[in-house]
């Protein structure tokens, strides 16, 4: 008589494979713990993690129609990482609002990469500015940081004076990191508020678009800080994102490429986690509630971002809702711009603006800073 109790072949090739998937998804747990520098191999599991969770679904929906008992398995598994799924995934529908009027009792926040005003892979055009600045315009930010700011000194493409326009304030602090007599790209932060000082954390080389400024400022009666940063890049090249699309469209793939890409990742992982090192060090030191924000390069499930969220409130976290997706460029699209506050601040709301201008959507969040210490 046959045992019925025996999976039939398929069904044990889908559970070792189900297996080797949880097996994954548990060492991406390690990621936001396990610093880089002593054991990088553990952080491409945290960059996998979203790929892993979705297979280890597919496996409970397999399972059900199958073995219902063993879709515990996966359920478990993404069971055990509840915390880091909550950093990846929230559910605050109702503030996810990109047209939600600014509360006069509340500071608005934005941090936008704008790729030098054009889309990514394409050369200047007065449309895609005009439409940045139409959207900053109409979200009349308090605070904007800025990652990947170009300026020419006079015309149309003067962004400086654009920008004191638009906020109505020629309160601004721009580090150029590359530059001429005519122009000039790097990293800057607009303020409503005034500025009572300002400086730079050196994170990177001088000639390095990866940077960290800050600026103090006063609202009434109350300061605190906001940092902009702008964390390693990855630094693909153009024969990187066409390997990536390829490996997309065709599934093929090869050593060569693939060892390219992963010693680009592992340089940039272990850059970013001494960058963190250095803009916490710095951020303990400050006597004011502060906000960080900008492009971190990193993933929620990251080293980098678990780090920098230690002791603050994140604010998709706080208030967001779905993926917080940030990245529409042609690498996997993941949430890597963020806005954090000390526990000073309370998060009114949160919301990703999906308007593909720049490689990157603009984040904007609303914040009370409290009279608690």
């Amino acid at each position: 008589m046959r045992d019925k109790t025996r999976l039939p072949f398929i069904d044990k090739i889908v559970l070792w494979l189900n297996c080797f998937f949880c097996f994954a998804l548990l060492i991406s747990y390690l990621a936001p713990v396990v610093d880089p520098r002593k054991a990088w191999l553990i952080a491409f599991f945290g960059l996998a993690y979203p790929l892993l969770v979705v297979g280890c679904i597919i496996f409970i929906v397999y399972w059900l129609f199958r073995k219902p008992w063993y879709a515990s398995v996966s359920l478990i598994t993404i069971a055990l990482g509840w915390g880091i799924l909550k950093n990846n995934v929230a559910f605050h529908s109702s503030s996810n609002d990109p047209l939600k009027p600014k509360d006069n009792g509340t500071i608005r926040m934005m941090t936008y990469n704008v790729h030098n005003f054009k889309r990514y892979g394409a050369k200047n055009d007065t449309s895609t500015k005009k439409e940045i600045l139409q959207i900053i315009n109409a979200q009349q930010p308090d605070i904007i940081g800025f990652q990947e700011f170009y300026s020419r000194n006079h015309g149309q493409y003067d962004m400086l004076d654009s920008l004191v326009k638009i906020m109505g304030s020629a309160y601004y602090y721009f580090k150029p990191i590359f530059f001429n007599r005519t122009e000039a790209i790097g990293i800057a932060i607009f303020s409503k508020y005034p500025i009572i000082r300002m400086g730079t954390i050196p994170i990177s080389d001088t000639k390095s678009e990866n940077a960290c400024l800050y600026i103090d400022v006063k609202k009434d009666n109350k300061e605190f800080r906001v940092y902009s940063v702008h964390l390693q890049s990855i630094r693909f090249d153009p024969e990187d994102y066409k390997y990536l699309s390829e490996v997309s469209a065709q599934g093929k793939t090869d050593m060569s490429s693939t060892r390219r890409l992963g010693s680009k990742l592992k340089i940039a992982f272990i850059k970013r986690s001494i960058q963190v090192d250095k803009i916490k060090k710095h951020a303990a030191q400050c006597p004011y509630p502060y906000i960080i924000s900008g492009d971190f390069n990193d993933t929620p499930t990251s080293y980098t971002v678990n780090q920098m969220s230690k002791g603050l409130k994140n604010a998709f976290r706080e208030k967001g809702f779905g993926f917080g997706r940030t990245y529409n460029g042609d690498f996997p699209n993941y949430q890597i711009d963020y806005i954090m506050v000390s526990p000073q601040f309370d998060v009114d709301n949160y919301t990703v603006i999906e308007k593909r201008l720049s490689d990157h959507y603009p984040v904007r969040s609303d914040l009370i800073l409290s009279d608690r210490p």
